[in-house]
């Protein structure tokens, strides 16, 4: 009969739609999905000087860094790794010198003459100039990531205009980054220069992610202040 109701057909119909709804929550948990995971602490590396070093860098750093989840993780995580290897630098800068820089004859001579001409004195040499460079801008950065041991809160906006002045302000590049090591560099030398290209880049990173990191706060600030909160909107005349 041409009017009739048929079960069948209409089973017929909503299967596919069905089907459809189906697979339009699918594509709505996907996209979700992407969204929520789609930070990409890497993508940081297209904001630095010097892009090819960064991405060699990247798959170096710990797991905590890299996998950051955001860009307040990214900066304090990113930060930490830089103070330790700083502070390995450094050590290593110290201990250099120590072992390097020749004791004053005269002075060895004037309270103990018995060691006058002893061999001990004499093999010792000066730091060479790459070392004396390297210590010296290790320093430098150092004193970049202390802000002279201010607050850990208030050092992000300092950090970030000395970076700025560091990386984009024109200066030629420390000895230790552009001419270290020479041939005439002792092989610990070459391992301080090493360790101090790679600090570079990791600066060249936390510069470029300061300017994100410092918005997010900045904005975070001006909710805070211009939010009341209930109970002060409950008091309000």
């Amino acid at each position: 009969m041409a009017g009739s109701f048929n079960p069948a057909s209409c089973r017929s119909l909503l299967l596919p739609l069905r089907l459809r709804l189906r697979l339009l929550l699918l594509l709505l948990a996907a996209a979700v999905s992407g969204a929520t995971g789609s930070y990409d602490p890497k993508a940081f590396c297209s904001k630095t000087t010097d892009v090819a070093s960064c991405l060699r860098v990247y798959p170096t750093l710990p797991d905590d860094v890299a996998k950051s989840q955001d860009n307040e993780q990214l900066y304090t995580r990113l930060y930490d790794y830089c103070g330790v290897k700083i502070y390995e630098a450094s050590s290593l800068a110290e201990s250099m010198i120590a072992t390097t820089t020749a004791a004053d004859p005269v002075i060895i001579a004037t309270f103990f003459p018995q060691w006058k001409g002893d061999e001990a004195i004499t093999t010792k040499t000066h730091p060479g100039k790459c070392l004396l460079s390297c210590n010296k801008t290790i320093g430098d950065v150092d004193a970049i990531q202390t802000c002279g041991n201010t607050y850990m809160e208030d050092r992000p906006p300092m950090i970030h205009q000395n970076l700025t002045v560091l990386f984009h302000g024109g200066h030629p590049l420390p000895l230790c980054k552009s001419g270290c090591p020479e041939r005439s560099s002792s092989e610990g030398e070459a391992i301080l220069a090493t360790k101090f290209k790679y600090i570079w880049t990791l600066l060249d990173l936390l510069e470029a992610v300061l300017p994100e990191y410092l918005s997010e706060t900045a904005t975070g600030a001006k909710h805070k202040t211009t939010t009341p909160s209930p109970a002060a909107a409950s008091t309000a005349p």
